[in-house]
């Protein structure tokens, strides 16, 4: 009874430490999307990720192979080398007195247009228009250049979020070409952007919040890139991606039935069947159709992703990929976190192994080694909520679930968000403005197809906001629901700022918020209070058995997510080489999880790239 009394004490630990991944993309719950870098996103069981993703890579693809063959002057307007006539020298009135200016005022003229080729009645964008050469200007020339690109970068990039949204409330060919062609247009903004920040001298900029701007505008990531490099880097993912979403094994005991694909036939079987045989049959198979496959195209990307980081001026793509929080000791941080959490988890981890030791037998399980991946519910181990029937301290005591009492009580996807509205204004927080209501979709559109998946919307402009979601009347929506509003809110509360700083205050910042929202919201008291629950199941059965539950989801979740970019970040820093890239991978699941592979491996595997993150190179933290 040791870990469950210890899971009760420590369990604002596990759902607070349970944040340091970046977004849990494999959970249903893991909803915010950041429409400003919308391709990179990604996650399983998410179709409306890897739809675009995989289009937006071939999209590209074709796109720069056109260009090779044919000028295109859709973006000759944009930043057009213009030079500045000189200007008299002149002064500026401060406080009552006039000050002289070390340099003359340059203007940045606004005659560049940015105008989207898939809609001939979009407005043009003005964006700056900045001479040839190196720029050395002062803090007010840099104030006045940072503001006319927060105006063109806000408007290119509602226009981009508004054809992602057209796209994935009606989803068609017309719809989806249009999105795929605005983002492209974000990406060419972005990369002129990044062309006029390479120009600028810094060495005379003394704002500090000039230079924390002008250094995120610096960092485009794999835009950087030359066409041709940037082409390669697009082709290597989606031909990597191609083998991963088209690989298929055949049965464990019908050799001639085949076919089966992740989701859902490998994914049911993987949580569903107790067969020893047939779990690792399963997660043999698939390691071997897709891993396998990607090896050599990974090792290329690793290459052309470090070409990336250089030109983003860090020292590889790791840096790149931590670049966002801001943290030069990042993995350190986290490694020292996760020193913190690990002896709740190493108690969990043997209370889970005697009892699967119980059911397989301790010729399989031994009582000190680590768990084979494959009996744990997941095709990579990293949940192990599908094996709580096997797990559970008190079987037959069920956490709470208020989904009949809401639809006894006449509860609809409207009315679930107004409760949602009303708990935030009980914080104090602001009500969703009106242009929310009008413009989110919270039912599923009859007749018209929609990307299910909850989400909600920034749209560049400090006034649209939505959610995207195809509300079901249940007590999982009832949570989402909440989830998604924390998310709007964070929105309403940062939207005076530039739109550089309109995001979270690193990738995972978001996701802490509305997890730590639709926590409060699924406790028994709140529920309670809307007189959801009449006779409240506050006893400690019920309340182990739901921590136990978040436990099996979260808290394993932890060493799985720190392991796969530890590993990546490995390989970026050239401190694991090609020949160690499967050895590495099984010593970090073994040392930070305890966790190990169902038969020998070797290096002519690549078990890391049967997890769509790698193939699809998405960070995970």
């Amino acid at each position: 009874m040791n870990v469950l009394a210890t899971i009760v004490v420590v369990s604002a630990t596990i759902l607070s430490a349970a944040r340091l991944a970046r977004c849990q993309a494999d959970q249903v719950d893991s909803k915010y999307l950041d429409p400003n870098d919308y391709f990179l996103a990604g996650g399983d069981q998410q179709d409306r990720r890897r739809i675009l993703q995989d289009a937006f890579n071939r999209y590209t693809v074709q796109q720069q192979q056109q260009e090779q063959q044919q000028s295109r002057t859709g973006f000759d307007g944009i930043f057009q080398q213009r030079q500045q006539q000189p200007q008299q020298q002149q002064g500026f009135q401060r406080g009552g007195r006039k000050f002289t200016t070390d340099e003359p005022e340059q203007n940045f003229e606004t005659s560049g247009r940015f105008t989207s080729r898939s809609d001939p009645r979009t407005s043009p964008i003005p964006t700056p228009s900045i001479q040839q050469g190196p720029l050395t200007l002062s803090n007010s020339n840099i104030r006045q250049l940072l503001q006319q690109l927060d105006v063109a970068g806000s408007q290119q990039c509602n226009l981009n979020v508004q054809a992602q949204w057209d796209f994935e409330t009606n989803v068609n060919e017309g719809t989806q070409i249009r999105a795929l062609e605005q983002q492209l247009l974000y990406s060419e903004f972005q990369r002129k952007v990044f062309s006029i920040m390479t120009r600028l001298n810094l060495d005379n900029v003394i704002d500090p919040n000039l230079r924390r701007q002008l250094k995120f505008l610096s960092m485009p990531g794999p835009a950087a890139l030359p066409q041709e490099q940037l082409s390669r880097y697009n082709r290597l993912i989606n031909d990597m991606l191609a083998v991963y979403n088209s690989a298929s094994v055949c049965a464990f005991d019908e050799p001639l039935k085949c076919g089966l694909r992740l989701d859902p036939d490998l994914n049911i079987i993987m949580s569903r069947s107790r067969d020893w045989n047939e779990l690792q049959h399963t997660w043999i198979e698939w390691r071997r159709r897709t891993g396998q496959k990607v090896r050599d195209m990974f090792e290329q990307l690793v290459d052309v992703s470090n070409q990336a980081a250089l030109l983003n001026n860090v020292s590889d793509a790791s840096e790149m990929w931590k670049f966002p929080y801001e943290s030069p000791s990042m993995r350190f941080e986290l490694e020292d976190a996760w020193e913190q959490i690990k002896p709740l988890y190493e108690q969990l981890h043997a209370y889970v192994r005697k009892k699967l030791r119980d059911l397989y037998g301790p010729e399989r399980i031994s009582r000190e080694a680590p768990l084979p991946a494959h009996i744990l519910g997941n095709m990579w181990g990293q949940s192990w909520e599908n094996i709580l029937d096997l797990t559970i301290p008190y079987p037959g005591k069920n956490y709470l679930d208020v989904t009949p009492q809401m639809i006894k009580q006449g509860y609809t996807p409207a009315a679930m968000f107004r409760v949602a509205e009303e708990f935030f204004i009980s914080l104090n927080m602001s009500s969703m403005p009106q242009s929310f209501w009008a413009n989110s979709v919270v039912e599923e559109l009859p007749g018209q197809p929609i990307i299910c998946q909850p989400s909600a919307w920034d749209f560049c402009n400090r006034q649209d906001y939505r959610i995207k979601m195809c509300t079901q009347v249940n007590m999982k929506d009832f949570i989402t629901v909440h989830h998604e509003m924390a998310h709007v809110q964070y929105f309403l509360n940062y939207k005076k700022q530039p739109k550089v700083y309109r995001d979270g205050a690193n990738p995972g910042f978001h996701e802490a918020l509305s997890e730590a929202i639709s926590l409060s919201v699924s406790t028994p008291k709140h529920l309670q209070t809307l007189g959801l629950i009449l006779n409240s199941v506050d006893d400690i059965p019920h309340n182990i058995n739901y921590l136990f539950g978040l436990a099996m989801d979260k808290l394993t979740f932890l060493p799985f997510s720190l392991a796969l970019d530890l590993w990546r970040w490995d390989i970026f820093k050239g401190t694991t080489h090609k020949e160690r890239y499967n050895c590495h991978w099984w010593d970090l699941r073994e040392r930070l999880g305890g966790v190990k592979p169902p038969v020998l491996r070797s290096e002519t595997d690549f078990d890391p790239g049967s997890k769509y993150h790698v193939p699809a190179n998405i960070p995970y933290i």
